[in-house]
Order: structure tokens, then sequence, then C-alpha cells
């Protein structure tokens, strides 16, 4: 049992803010409610990725986090033919004015499976 729940763990693979990870719209809600600047944001999620300045002084921060997750089936003996994995990912954009205070955000998620083994691949077009 310890074996099969150390190789399910050691096919997990992340990037990006960890911070985002357990992250929701309420959470983001309650960090932009106590007083919604860039030192709460800082605070609450660390640096960000990304930071875009522009003339008029706004700045847009971006937050991501991608993690790959592998299926169940890819610990059998079918796996090369099989396999497959989850791709989840979260980014956080929030837009300051001039003064460090969010005008506005956005928090998107999006979940996939992906096929890893030769039979979930297309065919190609080649004749």
């Amino acid at each position: 049992m310890a074996l099969c729940c150390a190789c399910w763990l050691s096919a997990c693979a992340s990037s990006g803010s960890q911070q985002l990870e357990g992250v929701d719209e309420p959470a983001v809600k309650r960090v932009l409610q106590r007083g919604g600047g860039r030192q709460e944001v800082l605070a609450a999620f660390g640096e960000p990725q990304d930071r875009i300045k522009f003339a008029n002084e706004r700045e847009l921060w971006v937050y991501s986090y991608i993690q790959y997750r592998a299926q169940l089936q890819n610990f059998t003996d079918l796996a090369p033919l099989i396999g497959a994995q989850n791709r989840f990912d979260k980014e956080l954009v929030l837009l300051f004015d001039p003064g460090g205070k969010v005008l506005q955000w956005r928090l998107s998620t999006r979940e996939e499976v992906r096929g890893t083994g030769l039979l979930n691949q297309p065919l190609s077009d080649e004749r």
C-alpha cells in the first residue's frame, strides 16, 4: 500500500505560484476587502510571475499555477497504451490603479484530461 501511495504522489508535478493552489473567488474577495492594495495582495499571494506597467501608471499583475496529475490507469501494464494525465490551470490577474488599489481582477480555472498513451493519440492525416 505504501509503495502504491508513493508512486501516486511521485506522478504529480506543478509549476507557478503555489499560493494559488487552494484559492477560489471568495478567498480573493477576502484579501481585497482587507484593503485591496498591493501590500495585501503581496502578503496573500507573494510576488507575481508577471508585472506589466502601463503609460497611465496602472499596473497589471499575473499569477498562474499549473498542476499535472497522472491518472490511475498509468499504474497498470497498459499504461503505454492508455495512459492519461489531468492538467489543472489557475490564473489570477489583477489591475491596479496608480495609487495601488485593485480596480479589476479575474480568477480563471481550467481542468482537462490529456491522453498520453499510444491509443489516445490522434491519427495523422498523411496518405
